[in-house]
């Protein structure tokens, strides 16, 4: 009789981890960080590490955000990735690299509790397109020079969460990603308005002075 073979399923945070283990030693640039892993989504999310915790690391925001815009237009259309060298040509310590999956193995620890495959809706792939562009719009909010607090956290929160439904197959996931970027878009909206009147008054108080 022959004995009945088990599959272990793998979620993202296992297939992330296996990236770690394969880590080179010494300094890498994106370039090598992404010839090294050919898996773009995961590279995706391994980007957007940074931008989940107060502190990014300095200078990330342009190059991550480009790159994660490159990576997500390539799955869209399915064509070659090219990345250009001033993007490229971005060092990043071994430290940090390390830093970066342990912050995101640790973020997507917090979201496997209720993942699962579920639902038919993310399985068709216009939708997961659709999601990749949602991703390309909240990544390029990343490159808002906004010195207020959360305008990082949000985006990125919202694309690990989309990035996460199209990989482990969940259209619930999903949806929680969707009103995640709705509540991002209303809050830039608010920031944004806030920030406009701040400057009328700011404005309005300096010409009293002229009168």
């Amino acid at each position: 009789m022959n004995e009945l073979q088990v599959i272990k399923y793998e979620n993202t945070s296992d297939k992330i981890k296996q990236l770690k283990s394969q880590l080179p030693e010494g300094k890498m640039t994106l370039k090598q960080l992404f010839n090294f892993y050919d898996a773009r989504e995961l590279i995706m999310i391994l980007l957007i590490a940074p931008f989940l915790i107060p502190f990014s690391i300095p200078g990330s925001s342009t190059p991550f955000g480009i790159l994660i815009i490159l990576l997500a237009l390539c799955e869209i259309f399915n064509k070659h990735f090219y990345l250009p060298n001033f993007v490229g040509n971005y060092e990043l310590s071994h430290e940090t690299v390390e830093k970066l999956f342990d912050i995101i193995i640790k973020a997507l620890g917090y979201i496997e509790k209720i993942v699962k495959p579920r639902g038919k809706m993310v399985k068709y792939p216009k939708v997961q397109k659709i999601n990749l562009f949602m991703c390309i719009i909240l990544s390029i909010l990343l490159f808002l020079p906004l010195p207020i607090p959360f305008t990082d956290f949000f985006p990125a929160v919202s694309i690990l969460l989309l990035l996460v439904s199209n990989i482990e197959n969940d259209s619930y996931l999903m949806i929680l990603g969707y009103v995640m970027s709705v509540v991002t878009f209303f809050y830039f909206y608010s920031m944004g308005s806030l920030g406009i009147e701040i400057i009328i008054r700011v404005i309005n108080y300096a010409l009293s002075y002229l009168h």
